[in-house]
């Protein structure tokens, strides 16, 4: 018995032969006719327009959709959870390219790289820090949230964390819950945003919680753009209670040639671009979860709950 896949991202042919060894059967936008719609059972990738037409197929087979992403809060969540669908994403895929440009907006801005990058006369710049004098706090304790930590702990930072209940991970050396942020340590120097996009989160960083930091030295957002008030935080930037930021992610994409967020020196755009280089393929974190899938086993890497939204 074959299982039919439709294939929404690239496969390579090693990726198609290695399929065909689990006896999955590869359908392409380019290939997919109306009488294939009800025989699909894992969708690999996703696009709406063919998607919904397969959900719309009476007696469809969809089971099992892997998203290209991590976020997934672009995606039908309602819909999908009511067809009993499991959705995987691919939360971690990126956390080392990701890590390492947080990594680069910290040592651009602590070793004083802003201040020599339009620097044209002599004038040195002692105003310096090193890590071990940043203590850090992670929003968000995932995969993408431990990498940037390991990476800290390599310069001897102190790294703090949050998620939803407080519970620990072991690369951080406390961990607090989301509604419990009055218990965070108040010589935080860097906030790190790295929670997903949720009706819970959103706004999250707005100027109550930003209140919540005295005089912090750099904030920086690789989460998703809807949980920041970007108006909130340029105002922290310009009165000086935030005196950097660096912002992957922003609420609109691309970033409106009128906006504000060009024109703030204190500042680095960097276009959600931080996932770029080497990293985990996604046929790779697929495959993590297909021959339990084959089997009616419970998949374990990577599912999305319904409830929270990613």
């Amino acid at each position: 018995m074959t299982t039919k896949l439709l294939a929404l991202s690239p496969l390579t042919d090693a990726n198609i032969t290695t399929l065909e060894k689990y006896h999955v059967t590869v359908v392409t936008p380019e290939n997919i006719t109306p009488d294939d719609y009800s025989d699909i059972v894992i969708s690999y990738g996703w696009r709406s327009k063919i998607i919904n037409k397969i959900l719309e197929t009476p007696n469809n087979q969809l089971k099992w959709i892997q998203s290209f992403s991590a976020g997934v809060d672009f995606m039908p969540l309602d819909d999908l959870k009511k067809h009993q669908i499991i959705l995987t994403n691919t939360s971690g895929q990126k956390a080392v390219p990701i890590a390492q440009s947080v990594m680069s907006y910290i040592f651009h801005f602590a070793r004083g790289l802003h201040v020599y990058q339009s620097q044209n006369h002599w004038e040195p710049f002692e105003q310096q820090f090193t890590l071990q004098e940043l203590p850090v706090v992670i929003f968000g304790t995932g995969r993408i949230g431990q990498q940037i930590a390991a990476y800290l702990h390599i310069f001897g930072s102190t790294v703090y964390g949050v998620n939803t209940t407080g519970h620990p991970v072991g690369s951080f050396e406390n961990v607090f819950a989301i509604d419990n942020l009055q218990e965070i340590p108040k010589d935080i120097a860097i906030v790190i945003n790295a929670l997903p996009g949720t009706t819970d989160t959103e706004n999250f960083f707005n100027k109550e919680h930003l209140d919540l930091f005295k005089n912090l030295f750099l904030f920086v957002n690789i989460g998703r753009g809807s949980t920041v008030n970007e108006q909130d935080l340029l105002n922290k930037l310009n009165d000086g209670s935030i005196q950097h930021a660096a912002l992957d992610v922003t609420k609109q994409e691309p970033i409106p040639k009128d906006s504000k967020l060009w024109h703030q020196d204190n500042l680095i755009l960097t276009q959600h671009s931080t996932w770029a280089g080497e990293s985990e393929s996604l046929f790779h974190v697929f495959m993590k979860n297909l021959p339990d899938f084959l089997t009616d086993k419970p998949l374990t890497y990577n599912v999305v709950d319904y409830e929270r939204g990613y």
